[in-house]
């Protein structure tokens, strides 16, 4: 019922609807046989190109369910780790409850959700006990409110959320006051750690508390673990979806074709990471297309805001006159902020793909392979906690989750700026929106 509401809902955007397919694979003949928008019988034969093209888009849908496949039965936790090892509730062996703390590198929808994802994971395996009123504060998105109202709240008798062990790094908050917290008071037992920055600063040897760090793009190339099947040191652990990107472009690419992309994003390492430009320049070699870029810096404070949009405003400008295509990277742009930046993109008829996910979908880029599932991923690092407060070293726990991608469209910004959606792809689209949020520039 589902799948027939969304093809009635996007019969007009899609580019062609198949009435039937007549394939035959033999030594000469290759035939799909559709219908056009008139009404005329269209076949395709071997080596034509719109055979061509629905035959790599097919693949494409293929190995993303191929991928949702993997997701669900090799790496959801439900299945993965149901049955593996002792994860009863129980406090630390002095009667103390097991004292965590946070840190993130700025105030980020995904850590957030992550955060919240934790905790539902934690409520799941029984080690929290109480979550009335959860869903109040967790609809927020502010990680720091989210902290707050567990420390305050009675909401297990394991584990105690610290008020005073919360840090957002680009707040304000010193990456070396919470070393030496951690190296003189020895007060905290975990230290869940959101984001390339905030993974840095504490993936270190400089202390011994464990942290595990969730939300960082790549914890490889950021130089926070050693490698995807072992972190290097005892006490860290980071979450790694190595092959997140390479899909969200891959895709991107196979259905756009674009001769230029356009990127922003801030020239230094740390940005260059949570950017995936490593991937982008990787797609880029392999399938020839050029690359234009600006950069701009991120805003160090709520008063840098005003120079950072405007330069952001100034990049597009000039982009949406110079690509066919623009990526648009995890950066500090407001979700709210982004109609009236994607303005120029909309005048120009260029294609925006969100880097983030469907939050930026929603407030009117066209599109995104979402690889940020948020709910999994925090069971995922629930279940690794447990294993560590039953005595694990974190180095010796599997760090390797894939979420299972999902395709998601603006059907409103497709019609805007005249993209016809191809109809092979409403096999795995997950989620569409039907409007653009009003925005000024």
């Amino acid at each position: 019922m589902a799948f027939l509401l969304l093809l009635a809902e996007l019969k007009e955007t899609f580019e062609t609807v198949p009435r039937f397919f007549d394939t035959y694979i033999g030594k000469q003949i290759f035939r799909i046989t559709k219908k056009n928008r008139a009404g005329a019988v269209v076949c395709y034969r071997k080596g034509d190109a719109g055979l061509k093209r629905i035959i790599i888009i097919s693949f494409i849908l293929l190995g993303l369910l191929a991928i949702n496949y993997n997701g669900l039965i090799k790496y959801n936790p439900s299945y993965a780790t149901g049955d593996n090892g002792d994860f009863t509730p129980a406090v630390r062996e002095d009667g103390i409850k097991w004292q965590f703390g946070y840190c993130e590198s700025e105030e980020f929808i995904t850590y957030s959700k992550t955060l919240v994802g934790i905790v539902n994971g934690l409520h799941e395996r029984g080690w929290i006990t109480n979550l009335e009123g959860f869903d109040v504060v967790s609809s927020s998105n502010n990680s720091r409110e989210i902290w707050r109202w567990l420390a305050t709240t009675d909401v297990s008798p394991y584990i105690e959320f610290v008020d005073d062990a919360f840090y957002n790094l680009k707040a304000g908050d010193n990456g070396q006051d919470i070393i030496d917290r951690l190296n003189e008071y020895n007060d905290l037992d975990l230290v869940v750690a959101m984001g390339t920055e905030a993974g840095v600063v504490l993936g270190d040897d400089i202390h011994d508390t464990d942290v595990l760090v969730f939300a960082a793009s790549n914890a490889v190339r950021a130089g926070i673990i050693d490698s995807v099947e072992d972190s290097g040191l005892d006490h860290v652990w980071a979450h790694m979806d190595p092959n997140r990107f390479d899909c969200q472009l891959n895709v991107f690419y196979d259905i756009v074709q674009f001769k230029k992309l356009g990127m922003v994003y801030e020239d230094s390492d740390v940005a260059r990471v949570y950017s995936a430009v490593s991937e982008v320049e990787n797609l880029a070699a392999e399938k020839g297309f050029e690359i234009v870029r600006y950069y701009v810096d991120e805003p160090l404070s709520p008063e840098d805001y005003q120079r950072y949009y405007q330069e952001v405003r100034q990049a597009y400008d000039k982009l949406a006159t110079q690509v066919d295509a623009m990526f648009v990277t995890i950066a500090s742009l407001e979700s709210e902020k982004l109609p009236g930046l994607f303005a120029p993109f909309y005048e120009h008829n260029v294609p925006v793909f969100s880097q983030l996910g469907n939050i930026e979908v929603e407030h009117g880029a066209l599109m995104t392979v979402s690889v940020m599932d948020e709910l999994n991923v925090g069971r995922f690092g629930a279940d690794t906690i447990i294993k560590c407060l039953k005595g694990a070293q974190p180095r010796e726990l599997t760090q390797e989750f894939q979420s299972a991608p999902k395709i998601i469209f603006n059907v409103c910004v497709a019609e805007r700026i005249g993209f016809k959606i191809p109809f092979e792809l409403i096999m795995v689209t997950d989620e569409v929106y039907r409007e653009i949020p009003h925005s000024s520039r």
